[in-house]
């Protein structure tokens, strides 16, 4: 059963085109040798996809690269799901196990931004069987990033509750996304004090000046996602 919600997402005056082009990819030639998978080449063709993609609404220059990466993050993400399904990887790699979960979450969360079906829901899963992985003195940083994540599919109850224990947890940087949810929910004051304290903190991220000013003059949009109901 689906539901469907409402992500809030600030417009900043200050937005500009991304004019720089998403790189012409062979994923799986590139990724699987002979000698097994290529990580770094992996990791290149994910940081290029999160460039352009890793946050809504995603920049590319023309319609054809935003294809050409639609594919190439759904490709990508099967060939990080195939290290565990063939048990190339498992619980017992502690580190490369975390680290192919996050993969395979962040690549589902970039397939999401860029409209792959059911993307939002792989991605939820990964990041949840992330968390269970994950020794509770290295949790805060990730709960930040998985609130954040929830924050952009309308998940906002669960986001506030997620980027709060983020925050509770030593994140400071989880007031960031934690402001915006709180924005979501019409909750302008409390939003405000989270985005001023992460100003406050980290005042060489312009971001936080831009995001601010959004909040207080209302400059915000809705956009539709869907999730499985939690």
């Amino acid at each position: 059963m689906k539901k469907t919600a409402l992500a809030a997402t600030l417009l900043l005056a200050c937005a500009t085109v991304f004019a720089k082009p998403y790189l012409k990819y062979d994923v799986v030639k590139s990724v699987l040798h002979d000698q097994g998978f290529d990580g770094d080449a992996a990791d290149k063709i994910r940081k290029d996809l999160a460039d352009h993609a890793g946050e809504y609404p995603p920049k590319f220059d023309n319609e054809a690269d935003r294809k050409r990466a639609e594919k190439d993050a759904v490709t990508l993400a099967r060939l990080y799901s195939g290290l565990l399904e063939q048990k190339i990887v498992t619980e017992k790699q502690p580190e490369q196990y975390r680290s192919v979960l996050h993969s395979i979450a962040r690549l589902s969360w970039i397939a999401h931004n860029l409209d792959v079906p059911n993307a939002a829901a792989y991605a939820d899963q990964h990041y949840r069987m992330l968390l269970a992985a994950l020794p509770q003195k290295q949790r805060a940083g990730m709960q930040g990033e998985y609130g954040g994540f929830l924050a952009s599919v309308g998940q906002t109850d669960a986001a506030v509750k997620m980027l709060n224990e983020a925050v509770q947890g030593g994140s400071d940087r989880s007031r960031l996304p934690l402001g915006m949810a709180l924005l979501s929910q019409g909750k302008k004051t409390e939003s405000l004090k989270e985005l001023r304290a992460y100003a406050k903190k980290y005042p060489q991220d312009k971001r936080a000046a831009d995001l601010i000013d959004a909040v207080e003059n209302g400059r915000f949009e809705v956009r539709r996602a869907e999730m499985p109901k939690r």
